[in-house]
């Protein structure tokens, strides 16, 4: 998000006051946001994080307004404490859990899904079968999303202190305190193989997505780096490995990538202008 033009973010009930908005037709879960002369559609959360303490002009009724005193700050010192505490832990010990909790899935599924496949709703992550079915267990109405009270008895029966910063690091593609099915799989693709992980994946998933300013790269379904980039108002290009190309880097705009990658869906140039 760059600082030399003013952002206008439009809520549902002003799309109609604004031409822009009005016709790129935002999703539910959305806002419009207006910026040098384009409308692009932001979900709330990522548009939250986004816009930080930027200065920018909201369009709406106030119970949709983002300015809203966020959660983290009616938090009382001893909640503060315990979230500190709930992400102080080194990468090797999240690593370890993260095999750990696969070897039981594995046993889980062995035991008590006597090892039948499952079918989850819709997702573009490759599933390892015991992974998936063990969503299926925890995902108590069914809607695709692990919530953190679907989560609590996990967290509460293995004991494990690292366990809710490694569920945390699990919420990295919609920034929700949920966990969908897309994040759960792609979360425990290589937790019984860290050796084989993928560049990208692995540089995901060793940041913080909930830290602000935290660069959280795009990756594609193999876990190698999709060739546009963008964050904190740069755009590049890179190659699979993540190695960016000379003069490909740009400022408040997308770049083009053309060269080294297929066009650009509209969905992931709506991902790409949110890192803006």
């Amino acid at each position: 998000m760059t600082g030399s033009h003013a952002v206008h973010v439009y809520h549902p009930s002003a799309y109609q006051s604004n031409d822009l908005c009005a016709a790129r037709g935002c999703k539910e879960g959305s806002v419009c946001f207006l910026a040098v002369g384009k409308a692009i559609c932001v979900k709330r959360d990522v548009a939250r994080e986004k816009l930080g303490k930027h200065k920018f002009v909201e369009h709406g009724t106030d119970d949709e307004l983002l300015r809203k005193k966020h959660q983290h700050d009616l938090l009382t010192e001893t909640a503060k404490h315990e979230k500190h505490e709930k992400h102080s832990c080194a990468r090797g010990e999240l690593d370890s859990i993260g095999g750990r909790l696969v070897q039981w899935f594995s046993d889980m599924h062995r035991v008590h899904g006597e090892g039948r496949d499952v079918s989850l709703k819709k997702h573009k992550i490759v599933c390892r079968p015991d992974v998936a079915w063990m969503f299926e267990q925890w995902d108590g109405d069914e809607n695709g999303q692990l919530t953190q009270k679907e989560l609590a008895p996990i967290e509460g029966n293995m004991k494990e202190k690292c366990l809710p910063h490694f569920l945390d690091l699990c919420d990295d593609m919609v920034i929700d305190g949920e966990i969908s099915v897309d994040e759960w799989c792609d979360c425990f693709s290589y937790s019984a193989d860290y050796r084989h992980e993928p560049p990208c994946h692995r540089q995901k998933h060793h940041a913080d997505p909930h830290l602000l300013g935290v660069f959280i790269p795009r990756c594609d379904l193999e876990g190698f780096f999709q060739p546009e980039q963008c964050h904190s108002g740069h755009c590049w290009c890179v190659d699979k490995y993540g190695r960016e190309f000379d003069q490909s880097r740009v400022e408040g705009e997308l770049p083009d990538c053309g060269q080294y990658g297929a066009e650009l869906t509209e969905e992931e140039e709506e991902d790409l202008h949110s890192r803006i």
